[in-house]
Parts: structure tokens; sequence; C-alpha cells
């Protein structure tokens, strides 16, 4: 194996440094993989190095993950030099920018582990949201927020979503010709269940782009008002009356259209069809009339007609011809006035009931002291926008002085102005304290993917050039610095990307910066790259291989996503058994199945289809990168447990929880002794002479006895603990149950601290909302790594397949809302 190292060049080690340098405010704009965190890190522990306190530093990331990596990573460096000798301690030290080491600042240097241990508050890394209900616990009068308010998780804020849609759908189904009953009924007429459903929640929690403008009374008539203006038309038409005028104008009223069809069915085959269509429509009545009518004069797709009668015909009847033409003209423009109509009716309906659910759930918030994670930003920036509460800014201005921003380009307008009401005493004249203070950001507006929370790419530009502009007024130090060097990735793979974005219709969408595209450098001895190329694999006619008796969700043999499945499958396991070598230097090794990332857009066929290919072939995989809980295998088969305890007749639920790992039958065993039963199953397995029958019997009346005097949590805990079943269900499906069991045992727990510790009321609870799993893939195993590319950001592999290429970025992101201009 070689010795030798991967150079890093000084222009590299001179921006880290820059970047790095704790008494300049800086704003950094890193490219992937070219060692942000590095950068964020080493300033963070240059700033402590320096003697600032640690409660005195406030890091802001983006996820709780990227916030727990980063104290990770600063103690564990910190933690290293209290033991460290001198050389190492200075090369580290140097590593980290300081470019002369001293007796006394190794002394300091270890003695930082414990100051940010035994500091009071400590160093403070936290999420935005963190951050704001910090600020709100602290000045909760002055914010008019509850004293001791709780914040709404996701699953706790579709529970509340969902009551309050019960709530306004029973009101409405009461009061049928009320406003709400006549909103209900057009919404239905025009959307599926879920779909109205996704809609009103997206309506209800879009509060600054939906409904901002609609709490005062005749606010819903104003909005009206303008999404009719918005269509072109009035707010007192109605559809009927254009109904009305599209079958019955005054160019071809409908007591003529059976004569023209006779006309039309002495020409073409294709004057045929459509003197047909003008009979049928003749021949109905309401809007099946008007549908079939207007088909005369479009194509399928909305398209007029080019032709509504051949040539051979129009020379025979010009000027029915010309009378045709005249009353499409007209149709399309009155369909168009029609949907147009039928739209504003839509949305009326879509406010008027949205308005009423975001009513009845901000109500129940208020009543119950809590917030969600819109109202922790709203109420903060409201907070820090009042006037009368200057003192509370003169509190804040003593705690912080230094803020370093993380993943910068994904934060929100609204989040960027709680920051600068943080820092804005920054620049502000000397204040109340002599001190050194700083702002970091870093970011990279290329890796922007979190606009459906609000995130604007341009920000990022937009507020460099705002702080530069504030330091550089009160003559304070402020540079920005361009980190272009992966430490990630080959120069071939670096080329393709700049190649993506050479063209300037692209790069221009992306970034702030007009005058040239991104540029991404490879370090110097960076290892070898390879871009594959596979010939996409197309859909064949081939029957259905797995007949009747194939799973539902089984894909064919010979589907695309299958045969893709087998070829990722194949590949995989000709590099680890051909013993193929990544990284570069001291680092050249063997690539194993942890180094291995298997990236979609969207979790469709192929990501399943994937995943069970590399497990039937035994190839470590660790699994979705993301789950419904209540889908998860191993917790149907603990809520089938919980159903048949409850309903002893429930015959089903039991026979799903004895194939369990928890009981181990098969499914011959039921057959021996199930098919052939008089009463239920449960007196079925007491009545059994063979000792595994027994066995199971008794392992039931145990469970039965232990969860009659037990909470939810209790039993669960002792039944995956002590009573052996979480292992007998590792041993089935594998280590990533433990996900979905921790989960499933932390739900049981969060129920009973909010509702009556019941078995039953914990199910109906669990039922009532969809709980997702978010399974953290930055823990390296040695396993294969399958998730979206949204969800792999900030990740590395040696090995990457992307395997969803085919799809529009558009359509895994439907946009049900349409936001009117001001």
């Amino acid at each position: 194996m070689s010795s030798l190292r991967i150079d890093i060049p000084d222009i590299v080690r001179d921006a880290q440094a820059r970047a790095s340098q704790p008494v300049t405010s800086v704003f950094v704009a890193a490219n992937a993989g070219s060692g942000k965190t590095h950068v964020l890190v080493n300033r963070v522990i240059r700033l402590l190095l320096q003697g600032t306190s640690p409660e005195k530093i406030l890091c802001i990331t983006f996820t709780k993950a990227a916030a727990a990596n980063m104290s990770e990573r600063v103690f564990t460096k910190l933690g290293r030099w209290v033991t460290l000798p001198d050389d190492q301690i200075d090369r580290e030290m140097r590593e980290a920018g300081e470019a002369k080491p001293n007796a006394q600042l190794r002394d300091r240097a270890r003695k930082l582990f414990a100051c940010a241990l035994e500091t009071p508050g400590g160093l403070k890394v936290q999420t935005i949201h963190a951050l704001c209900t910090r600020l709100l616990q602290q000045f909760p009068f002055e914010a008019k927020v509850p004293a001791h308010f709780s914040v709404l998780d996701e699953r706790d804020q579709d529970e509340l979503m969902e009551r309050a849609n019960i709530e306004v759908l029973m009101a409405a189904a009461g009061a049928p010709g009320g406003h709400l009953g006549s909103a209900l009924a057009i919404a239905m007429d025009n959307a599926a269940d879920m779909t109205f459903k996704d809609v009103v929640r997206e309506a209800c929690l879009s509060r600054d782009q939906f409904l901002a403008s609609m709490d005062g009374p005749g606010d819903l008539e104003a909005a009206m008002t303008q999404v009719a203006s918005a269509l072109g038309i009035g707010v007192d038409e109605r559809a009927v009356e254009v109904e009305r005028n599209i079958v019955d104008g005054p160019l071809l009223p409908k007591e003529e259209w059976t004569a023209v069809a006779d006309i039309l069915a002495t020409g073409s085959k294709t004057d045929a069809s459509l003197a047909d269509c003008l009979r049928e429509a003749a021949a109905m009545e309401g809007r099946d009339r008007i549908d079939i009518y207007l088909s005369f004069f479009v194509t399928g797709p909305g398209t007029p007609r080019k032709s509504l009668m051949t040539k051979a015909l129009v020379k025979e009847h010009p000027e029915l011809a010309a009378q045709l033409e005249r009353e499409q003209a007209r149709v399309l423009q009155a369909s168009e006035k029609l949907r147009a109509l039928e739209l504003r009716d839509r949305t009326g309906a879509l406010l008027t009931i949205a308005k009423a659910v975001s009513d009845n759930y901000r109500r129940e918030k208020r009543e119950r002291g809590l917030l969600d994670y819109d109202d922790l930003i709203d109420r903060t920036l409201a907070l820090l926008n009042d006037g009368a509460s200057g003192w509370v800014h003169f509190k804040l201005d003593r705690g912080v002085d230094h803020v370093l921003i993380d993943e910068a380009q994904d934060t929100s307008p609204k989040q960027w102005d709680i920051i600068q009401k943080l820092i804005e005493e920054f620049w502000s004249g000397e204040g109340a304290r002599d001190a050194k203070r700083t702002v970091f950001a870093v970011g990279d507006e290329k890796q922007s993917i979190f606009s459906f929370q609000g995130a604007a790419p341009r920000e990022f530009d937009l507020r460099r050039r705002e702080l530069k502009k504030f330091f550089d007024e009160a003559k304070l130090a402020f540079e920005s610095v361009n980190l272009q060097h992966s430490f990630r990735s080959g120069q071939a793979i670096l080329d393709a990307v700049d190649a993506i974005f050479r063209d300037a219709a692209i790069y221009q969408s992306i970034q702030a910066d007009k005058g040239r595209g991104p540029v991404h450098n490879a370090l110097t001895g960076a290892p070898p790259a390879l871009i594959d190329l596979w010939n996409l694999e197309e859909p064949t006619e081939a029957e259905n291989e797995g007949g009747w008796s194939a799973p539902l969700d089984a894909l064919p043999g010979s589907s695309p996503e299958a045969v893709l499945a087998g070829r990722v499958r194949a590949e995989i396991s000709a590099l680890i058994a051909g013993n193929t070598m990544t990284g570069a230097g001291i680092r050249r090794r063997r690539v194993s199945y942890g180094d291995i990332l298997i990236l979609v857009r969207r979790r469709s066929a192929a990501f399943d289809a994937v995943i069970q290919a590399l497990k039937h072939a035994n190839i470590p995989v660790a699994g979705a990168d993301r789950l419904k809980l209540t889908e998860h295998i191993a917790v149907i088969d603990l809520m089938n447990l919980a159903d048949a305890l409850l309903h002893p007749s429930d015959d089903l639920a039991l026979a799903v929880a004895l194939k369990s790992p928890l009981f181990g039958l098969a499914d011959n065993d039921l057959l021996k002794f199930a098919p052939q039963r008089d009463g239920s199953l449960r007196d079925a397995l007491r009545a059994g002479d063979d000792d595994w029958l027994k066995a199971a019997f008794e392992r039931l009346v145990a469970f039965e006895q232990r969860v009659a005097g037990e909470t939810p949590f209790s039993f669960f805990a002792w039944l995956l603990g002590s009573d052996g079943g979480r292992a007998r269900i590792l041993k089935r499906l594998g280590p990533e149950a433990n996900d979905a069991l921790d989960e499933f045992l932390e739900l049981a727990l969060t129920y009973e601290r909010k509702e009556a510790a019941t078995l039953q009321g914990f199910m109906a609870w669990l039922r009532a909302a969809e709980t997702e799993i978010k399974r953290d893939m930055e823990i390296r195993r040695d396993e294969v790594r399958v998730m979206t590319v949204h969800g792999a950001k900030g990740l590395e592999a040696s090995v990457v397949f992307l395997i969803d290429t085919t799809t529009a970025p558009a359509d895994t992101q439907r946009k049900n809302l349409i936001r009117l201009p001001q």
C-alpha cells in the first residue's frame, strides 16, 4: 500500500484559515465536499482558543442531526487535545488555522474540554427552531405566548389538523344548506377525499401565502374578489347561466343540432363520427350534454378541432361550415369562462373550509398552550420587532458575541430576519460591552433543497451583501471566502457537474452570480473517478409472471425496475468479489458494502425492487431511509397482537400474531388446526393437543394476564425486553427493525404522557396519524444504503448508483395551490 498522502494546495489551506479566522466576520460559499463542516468546527475551536467563553458562541444549524454532529466533532477534538503531546497538539492547532502555536495556546487548548463542559449553558449548537423556543421561554410575556407552552411535533400537528378537519366536516354535514355545507358539496364534486384533505392541510399550513389576509370580517369576500379579478370574471357571475348559453346560443341552437347531424352524416367517416357526437349531445341533458357538445369542437386534450367538416362537405355546404366555425369560437370562449367560474367556486369552497379548519386548529392550540414550528418563527420575529421590548434586545446583546450559521442557503427569509435582529448590535456602535463580535455563515446556493420549507437560495447572496454593507459602514472586518476544492470527488465527477452547469440558463437559475457558472476543483492526487452510463431498461410485452399467487406488491421479473435491480445487485457483487479498490495514498483500500450508496429521485417501485434484490442475494442493506411506522412488519405484528388481546374473537389479528416471531408459528402450523375449528381461533388453540399448540396458548394467556394490569409502554417494554420479543424479531427481520421498535416504544411512552394509558386508546391513537421514521444514514455500517437524492444531501460514498433518472423533477413536487400576486 502506498504511503503517499493527498496534497492539499496552499490555496485551500489559506481559504480555510481565512474562513476560520475568529476576529473577522466571514461569509463562506462552499461547494459540496469542500470541508465546510471542518471549517465551521475549526472556527468554533479557534474562538475558544482566543479566550471566548463557550456560552458566548451560538451555532445555528438546519437539523438536529447536524447540530449533534457538530457538537460531537467539537468535543471529540477538544477531548483528544487533553492528552496529546506537544508536537501533535501543535500540528492539530496549525491544521485548525493557528499559524504559531505556543506554550500558552497549548495550555489553553488542554483546558478547553473541561471549560466547555463546566460552563453554565455551555456551547450552544442548535436549530433555529430550538433557538426560537429558548427565546420565547425566556420572554413569554413580551412574546404573548403561554408561559409553559409546548411545541407540536409533526405527529401532534397531524392529529390536531385531523380533529379540526372532522369538526368542520361534521358541521358542514349537519347544515348542508349553510355556507360550510355548500362549500363541502362543491369540494366533494371536484376532488377525491384524500386530495381534498391534502389541499386543505396545505392551505391551513401555508398561512403566509394563503390565509394571511383572511382573519377579519369580510376578508373572505375580498379574497374572492381578488380571485375573480385574476380569472377575468365577475364575482356574481354564475356557471348555470354560462352552461345555458353554451347549449342554447344564437348561432346554433340545440333545436338545429339534429338537422346539422343529418348533413354531416352524408360526408366521410370523420364527418359521420362528428354527426354521432352531435346527435348524442342532443339526446342528453344537464352537464353531460355540455361535455359532449364541447367534444364536438375540441379534441381530447382540449385543443380546438382544426376542421369541423371535411373539404368535400365544405364545398357542398359552405354556409354551414362558416356557421360551425363561428359557433366553435363562441363555444370555446364560453367554455373558458365556465372553467374560470368553476375554478373560482372551487377556490371559494377551499377558502371557506380551510379558514374554518384553520380557526379550529388555532383555537385548540391556543386553549392547550401549543405552538407549532411556524408559530415559533412568527412569534420570535414579532418579539424581536416589537419596539416596546427594547430591553429584550439589551439582554440578548449581553448573551452572544459570535454567531455561526450552517447550511445558510436553506435559511428562509423570516429565519434570516431573526438572525439579523440578533446580530444587528454587532455593527451598531460600541454597545454595552467592549468585545470583538463576529458573524460566520457557510452555505451553497446550488445545494438549496428545502424550498418547500420557505428556503430561498437567492437570500444567501442578498444577506451576504447586506451584512457586508453594515460591517463596512461600521469599519469592521468582513470577508467573503469561496471553497471550491472537493475532498470528496475525483476530477471526472466534478468536470461532469461543471459541464451540466455551463449553460447560463441553468446556473443563473440557482445562483446570484451572473458572471460564470460554478467551478469545482479536485485535490492534487485525488483518487481516479469513473462515470459509467448504462442503457435504459425498457418495458417489455411479457405477461405478468406472478399470476394470482403473487403478492399484490410484487413486480414481474421482466419489469424494467426488476431488471435494473438485478443488474445493480450483480454489479455490487462483482465490485466486492473483484476486490475493487477505492481511495488514494495511505487511504487506499478495498471497497466494502458500506462504501456503496444507491440513490433514487423518489421512493417508487425501483426503490423497493433494489432493496428486495439485495436482500434476496444476502447483500447487507440498510433498508429504506424513511418508512411509515404502522406499515413496518414488526409494528404490524405488535399491533395485531394488541388487537388479539383486546378482542379475543378477532381471528385474523390472532393468526397474524401467531405467525409473527413473537410466537413463531408457520402457515402449515395454522392449517393443521385452524380450518377445521368450530369456534374462534383462540378456542381452537386452547383445545390443541400438540405441545407447540399448548405452548403458544400458554404464551397468549401470559400476554393477556400481563396486559390487564400494565400500561401499554410497560407491557411492550417487557415484551420486547425481558421476554425476548426484540431478539426474536431481530433474528427474523434483521437489525434494521430496531429503529421501528424503538420508535414504537417512544410513541407508547409519549401517548401515556398525554392520554389515559389504555391499550385500546393507544392503538386508536397510533392509527389516527401516520408516523414516519427518518433513519440516520450518516451512521456508517458495512451495509449498502438506499435512499433519495434529497435525503442523501451531505453524505458521501465511494460508489454511487443513480437508478431513477428518467422522471422530471416536477413529477415529485405537485403544487396544489397557486399564489396570486398581491
